[in-house]
C-alpha cells in the first residue's frame, strides 16, 4: 500500500551501510577539510573556461567556437560539482565564507545563491528513496516508461520546469507524488548582497562577451555550454546515479550507484570525482577530493551487498532504452511500498 500524507517519511534502506562501513573515526578524518583544494580548483577551471573565450576572441570562427563550447561546458560543470559541496558547506569550515566563496565564484554565474537553493538538495539527501525526494522525477521510473518519454527526459525539456520550481519557486522538498503533503510556494529571500552578486555576473557575461568576444558570444559561449553540459549533465548524471529499470518501489531498495568510467565520461557526467556518488550519500561531510579513498575503503566489504558498481554511464543509458517499455512503471506511478 502507498504511504499516506500523514505519514512520516521512512528511513532509507541505506541507513545500515552508512552505520557499518566506515567507523565514526574515520568518516571524520576523511572528512577534514583542506580549503586549498577547492581554491586552486576554482581558480584552474575558470583559467581554462577564460583561455577558451579567450580563443574565440583572438580567431572569432566557428571552429574556434565548437572547440571553445566544451570547454566553458565542461569546465563550468566542474566549477558546478565544487559548488556541490559549497551547497553542503564543505569548502571552508565556517558558513560565512563557505557560502560567499560559492556564490561569488560558482553558482552566481548561474543566477544561484547557496543559502537558497542548498534546500532543495539536502532535501534530496534526506528523502532519496521516497516520495518527499524533490528530485525523484529526475530519477524514478514513472516518468520515463516508454522510449518518447525517455528521450524527451534526456532532452532535458521535460524536466526544465519542475527543477526550475522546486529549487527556485518552492519551500524545500516540495511535493512531487499526490501523496506527499502540500507545502506552500514561497518567494526566495534575497539580500542586497545576493541580488549585487547575481547583477554583477550577469552584467559582466553579457557585456564582457557580447563587446570583448562577439556580439553572438552570450548565448552561444555561455547559455549553450551550461544548458548542454551543466543542467542536461546533472540532470542526466542524477538519473544515471540513481535509477533502475524497474518498479520504483523495488529500485528505492537500491538507488546508491557509483560508477567506474573512463576519462571521457567522467568529465561529461561526473567530474570532480561525483562519479563516487555511494559514499557522498552515505556521508555527505566527506568533500570531493577525498571521496575515491572512502570508496576504495568500502568497495570489497561484505557489508556493502546490496550497493551498485556500474562500469559505463552510456552503456547504462543503452540498457535502460532497450528494457522500454516497463509497463509497471506506467500503472504504479513511483510510490514506494
Amino acid at each position: 500500500m502507498s504511504v499516506s500524507a500523514a505519514s512520516p517519511p521512512r528511513l532509507g534502506p541505506y541507513r545500515p551501510y552508512r552505520a557499518t562501513l566506515l567507523t565514526p573515526e574515520r568518516v571524520r578524518e576523511l572528512s577534514r577539510l583542506r580549503p586549498w583544494r577547492p581554491v586552486v580548483d576554482t581558480a584552474w577551471n575558470w583559467a581554462l573556461i577564460l583561455a577558451a573565450w579567450a580563443l574565440v576572441a583572438v580567431d572569432p570562427t566557428w571552429w574556434a567556437a565548437l572547440l571553445a563550447i566544451p570547454i566553458v561546458g565542461t569546465r563550468y560543470y566542474a566549477l558546478f560539482i565544487i559548488g556541490h559541496d559549497g551547497m553542503h558547506r564543505r569548502i571552508f569550515n565556517r558558513v560565512r565564507p563557505n557560502d560567499l566563496f560559492t556564490d561569488l565564484f560558482i553558482l552566481g554565474p548561474i543566477g544561484a545563491i547557496t543559502r537558497i537553493n542548498n534546500r532543495n538538495h539536502l532535501e534530496h539527501h534526506k528523502h532519496l528513496a521516497s516520495t518527499l525526494d524533490p528530485d525523484r522525477h529526475k530519477h524514478a521510473c514513472f516518468n520515463k516508461a516508454t522510449r518518447p518519454r525517455y528521450l524527451a527526459f534526456l532532452s532535458g525539456l521535460a524536466n526544465l520546469w519542475p527543477v526550475v520550481k522546486h529549487v527556485f519557486f518552492r519551500d524545500a522538498g516540495g511535493p512531487h507524488a499526490a501523496d506527499a503533503p502540500a507545502r506552500a510556494t514561497s518567494k526566495p529571500n534575497y539580500t542586497p548582497r545576493d541580488v549585487a552578486i547575481l547583477l554583477g555576473w550577469q552584467a559582466a557575461l553579457i557585456g564582457g562577451l557580447s563587446f570583448g568576444v562577439a556580439w553572438w558570444a552570450f548565448p552561444v559561449l555561455w547559455l549553450a555550454p551550461v544548458y548542454i553540459f551543466v543542467y542536461l549533465g546533472d540532470l542526466v548524471r542524477s538519473f544515471l546515479e540513481h535509477s533502475h529499470p524497474e518498479a520504483d518501489d523495488k529500485a528505492d531498495e537500491h538507488r546508491l550507484i557509483t560508477y567506474t568510467s573512463n576519462p571521457i565520461e567522467r568529465m561529461l557526467f561526473s567530474p570532480m570525482n561525483m562519479n563516487y556518488h555511494i559514499p557522498h550519500h552515505l556521508w555527505p561531510s566527506i568533500p570531493y577530493y577525498n571521496l575515491p579513498i572512502a570508496d576504495r575503503e568500502i568497495r570489497h566489504k561484505p557489508e556493502a551487498e546490496g550497493l551498485v558498481w556500474r562500469r559505463s554511464y552510456l552503456g547504462y543509458l543503452l540498457r535502460y532504452y532497450f528494457a522500454l517499455p516497463l509497463p509497471e512503471c506506467q500503472e504504479r506511478p513511483g510510490v514506494p511500498a
